[in-house]
């Protein structure tokens, strides 16, 4: 690798464009060397936009030199065709989540890193807010006591348009599942990063309100293998949708994220004087598009830093996984109205 990790980004849809502003963000670490995409034209169009090489192919991309990672910015059910594609061409892969929508996809994709020897690093761009390191702090030194509760909420709004505007929204081979795969994913990643991994699951899913091949409603209740309990709860059909909420409960404190901002910080004789409580800047609770790039500029500086120095990214392929393991189970729970243990 020169001074400066060559990247490449495919799928040119609505989320590359945080990818390529994230790049453009590290100057001094990072270059877009080009993009693709299924659709030549769209690959042609994104790139003239961002002043880069539009590659005819995904193979082409692959085999050029100059690029040591590529970044997967198509629909869900297309990550683990060419993340596997790249770990074969022995490219380093960030990946939007979820990582894969099926339990074959994610072996296989683990399988071909493993063997090749390459990075990946799943998006999961909420760990890196300012709020979500400090209560990870707390619960990690112990500030909370026992934790007792973890819950999280989703009640968010996308209209009928939005899964119209695409023939894979809402479509189980392809977006691998609706309010809880797509949008509420980040909040299940936040979940088992602040509270641990769960021992088991019951959930109810439904489609109330949109025309779509899977759940607009879920809610599951969770056991943590702390003993914990926890309550997950994920729709895109209220009005007017909300700000993702995250409580953390503990027999000595309790602490409220709303999106990535510190709403509540409730700690037995806590004397830090550093807390900020404030509501939070972006929410995309009815506008998907409507969050901060930084996230995503610091997931990436993460990454390169990682290749630089030789050690794990904050979200390799093992922690990519966890939340769509998770997931998974939750839905067979909803199909088959059973507790499923981990």
């Amino acid at each position: 690798m020169g001074n400066k990790v060559g990247f490449g980004i495919i799928g040119c849809g609505v989320i590359a464009d945080f990818h390529a502003n994230a790049l453009f963000g590290l100057p001094d670490d990072a270059v877009l060397i080009g993009v693709a995409d299924a659709r030549y034209e769209s690959a042609v169009r994104f790139a003239a936009a961002k002043g880069v090489r539009a590659f005819a192919t995904v193979d082409e991309m692959l085999a050029c030199k100059e690029i040591d990672v590529v970044t997967i910015c198509t629909p869900s059910g297309f990550h683990a065709d060419v993340a596997v594609k790249a770990a074969n061409a022995g490219k380093h892969i960030i990946c939007e989540k979820p990582m894969a929508i099926t339990t074959e996809q994610l072996e296989r994709m683990t399988e071909a890193c493993e063997r090749n020897g390459v990075l990946l690093s799943s998006i999961a761009q909420a760990r890196f807010t300012d709020g979500v390191q400090m209560a990870k702090q707390a619960v990690e030194n112990g500030s909370l006591g026992r934790l007792v509760c973890a819950d999280v909420y989703m009640k968010f709004n996308r209209t009928q348009e939005y899964y119209n505007s695409s023939a894979w929204r809402g479509t189980k081979a392809v977006d691998g599942g609706g309010a809880l795969m797509n949008q509420g994913i980040h909040g299940v990643d936040l979940l088992l990063y602040l509270a641990g991994d769960v021992k088991s699951v019951y959930a109810v899913a439904k489609t109330l309100a949109r025309d779509i091949e899977v759940e607009d409603t879920l809610s599951a209740v969770l056991e943590f293998k702390s003993g914990a309990t926890g309550v997950i709860q994920a729709t895109t059909s209220v009005y007017p949708g909300y700000p993702r909420r995250l409580d953390l409960n503990g027999t000595n404190g309790s602490i409220t994220i709303e999106e990535g901002s510190l709403v509540k910080w409730d700690i037995q004789n806590d004397a830090r004087q550093d807390i900020v409580l404030q509501s939070t800047q972006y929410s995309s609770a009815s506008v998907p598009t409507a969050i901060s790039v930084d996230n995503h500029r610091k997931q990436f500086a993460d990454v390169i830093r990682a290749l630089g120095t030789g050690t794990k990214p904050l979200i390799d392929i093992y922690e990519g996984r966890r939340p769509v393991d998770l997931i998974l189970a939750i839905y067979k729970s909803a199909e088959e109205h059973r507790v499923i243990d981990l």
